[in-house]
């Protein structure tokens, strides 16, 4: 033990050494030296899938997947992101694929490397997100033999464990059979109906074994729903029919922006997006309402309260962050709701209409339809301008003592305007949320589903990797970098642009607060101050300490953004100060519990 695409293409294999080192016009003698022999089913898996375009992974190395470390580190195409923990190295290949559009590969060991997984793996399962998670495993055919960390069916039974959350967990028999069986499972998590991670399990006895070489061409079996013609009559004419019509866009959408944009123009018909959609169309558009859902607009929340009579719901599943406090269809009103899973339909809301269909087609299919016959509503206009004409975003009381939680937001945004911004979750999300202003998808990030604490941490190094260069902010709580921390090693190693953001208040304080929405009264949830630019020094990071608005114009924080690699703010937050409604206690008293006050 150490420790813890296109689908119509010809993978060819790894060559023999000779050949190989042609292809990379290495001379034999600068080659990596090593044991592992490039016939190794380790070896022959990775050339098929940096072939097939993964060629990226994230990982934390450990005995049982040592052979998969070695022959990463033996193939010049392929990169190697070591992560400090396996649930954030899946959060790291979320963003990654968010940035990219590119597969990344997740790369465990046994026992508890694929148990610190799990949490990662059912994130991007929740965002729909593809991953290849290949998982060590020691010998699981030693003849009843006991071995420690054993992950077949006689221990913990990584395929039983990970089943729910992934669309295919395969556990790899032979090795003549074990590419094809990790490209099918590549193939599974890359399905355009239905994207996710998938599991190969690969036992360390077959990834050292030698094979022959093999071709594996993939049947391109795949297909994204088309749209159903008498749906996109429908919804066209139940938008342009309304008086007060609105297009919900989640995060489904996000793959789709321009396709979108071109319908909300055409058909002159305001819109909202979902907290995992917030960007898809610029929140500057003359028909935005900016954010629904949780920590909504002012404006999202001052339209739907007039009572929506159509709506167009593409690729949410409306659950409680995503409608929050913002109903998107009124009394007698109708529903259209296309999303390519069926499983969300009528979930949460009746839909008047239920259309499983890729987004993509459905959009440009309606956008067709409508430009073909001049469809358009225009009946909105005096209420979306009546709604517009009051300031977006709730006016907050400024702190007294240290800095108000939204102040920092926006100079954040001052500071660094032409950033990538991701938010990991806590209270400091809500006003992320809302006082952010995102003109394209690639603006904001957030992984919501799962809402776990460390995603935007991890999930910043991913965007880094993917953006070419762009400075990342990751706004992140004191208790969300206690958990996550030792992620910005990577990032130093990495040197990659992030400002690593901190809402330093010394406690949990959505935990705080949304107890004592509860129950009326709450504990502190406060835990030991921690100084974050020591904590920053400690590792070798340049980092600064924010106690007022006006340190964000500073001479120092600018010398610091100039610095290229990452850096760290220590930002002192008044934890008194609250985004009124916004939370998740008042997305979840719309659902599943009495209300509460708010």
């Amino acid at each position: 033990m150490f420790g813890t695409p296109s689908v119509n293409r010809e993978i060819n294999l790894r060559p023999a050494p000779e050949v190989r080192s042609a292809i990379h016009a290495i001379p034999d003698e600068h080659l990596p030296k090593s044991d592992l022999s490039p016939r190794t089913v380790a070896s022959r898996l990775v050339d098929a899938l940096v072939e097939r375009g993964v060629d990226t992974f994230f990982g934390v190395p450990g005995g049982p997947i040592c052979a998969f470390f070695e022959a990463l580190r033996l193939d010049s195409r392929a990169r190697l992101v070591e992560s400090r923990h396996e649930t954030h190295a899946a959060f790291a290949a979320t963003a990654y694929y968010r940035s990219t559009g590119r597969v990344a590969g997740v790369i465990v060991t046994a026992g508890p490397g694929i148990t610190n997984a799990v949490t990662g793996i059912a994130s991007a399962f929740g965002e729909g997100v593809p991953l290849l998670v290949i998982a060590g495993d020691v010998a699981w055919n030693t003849a009843g033999k006991r071995l420690a960390q054993a992950s077949g069916p006689g221990g913990f039974h990584a395929e039983g464990l990970l089943g729910p959350v992934t669309r295919a967990a395969v556990r790899v028999g032979s090795p003549i059979g074990a590419v094809a069986q990790c490209l099918d499972a590549l193939d599974r998590a890359t399905d355009p109906n239905l994207p996710g991670p998938a599991l190969v399990v690969l036992p360390i006895d077959i990834a050292m074994a030698e094979t022959q070489s093999a071709s594996v061409v993939s049947a391109g079996r795949f297909y994204a729903s088309p749209a159903p013609t008498d749906a996109v009559r429908t919804a066209a004419t139940w938008l342009c029919e309304a008086e007060r019509p609105l297009i919900v866009l989640g995060g489904g959408a996000r793959a789709h922006a321009d396709a979108v944009r071109a319908l909300v123009d055409l058909l002159d018909v305001p819109f909202v997006t979902t907290p995992r959609a917030k960007g898809v169309v610029s929140e500057l558009h003359p028909r935005s309402l900016r954010n629904g859902g949780m920590a909504a607009s002012s404006w999202a929340r001052a339209y739907t309260a007039l009572g929506v009579d159509a709506t167009l719901v593409l690729g949410s599943d409306l659950d409680d962050t995503s409608v929050g406090t913002t109903p998107y269809v009124g009394e007698g009103g109708r529903l259209v709701h296309v999303d390519r899973d069926a499983s969300v339909f009528h979930r949460n809301h009746r839909a008047a209409l239920a259309v499983r269909a890729d987004v993509g087609a459905f959009v440009e299919a309606l956008t067709q339809l409508a430009s073909t016959e001049g469809l358009r509503n225009g009946r909105c206009r005096a209420a979306l301008a009546s709604v517009k004409a009051t300031a977006p975003v709730s006016s907050l009381p400024e702190s007294g003592t240290s800095i108000a939680p939204h102040r920092a937001v926006l100079s954040l945004q001052s500071a660094f305007p032409s950033a990538l911004f991701t938010t990991d979750i806590g209270e400091h999300m809500l006003f992320a949320l809302h006082y952010l202003t995102a003109q394209k998808p690639s603006d904001f990030a957030i992984q919501l589903n799962l809402g776990s604490m460390g995603s935007g941490i991890a999930g910043a190094i991913g965007h880094a990797l993917g953006s070419n260069g762009r400075k990342v902010v990751c706004i992140a709580g004191d208790g969300c970098m206690q958990m996550a921390g030792m992620e910005l090693l990577v990032a130093i190693r990495e040197a990659l642009p992030i400002v690593f953001a901190v809402f330093n208040d010394g406690r949990y304080n959505m935990v705080h607060h949304g107890m004592r929405q509860i129950f009326g009264d709450a504990s502190e949830w406060s835990s030991p101050g921690v100084d974050f630019v020591a904590y920053a020094g400690a590792i070798g990071m340049p980092a600064m300490r924010i106690d007022a608005p006006s340190d964000f114009d500073s001479p120092e924080l600018a010398a610091l953004s100039l610095a290229g690699g990452p850096v760290l703010l220590d930002i002192r937050i008044d934890p008194s100060i609250r985004l009124p409604g916004a939370g998740r206690v008042e997305s979840l008293s719309r659902m599943s519990m009495r209300e509460v006050k708010s």
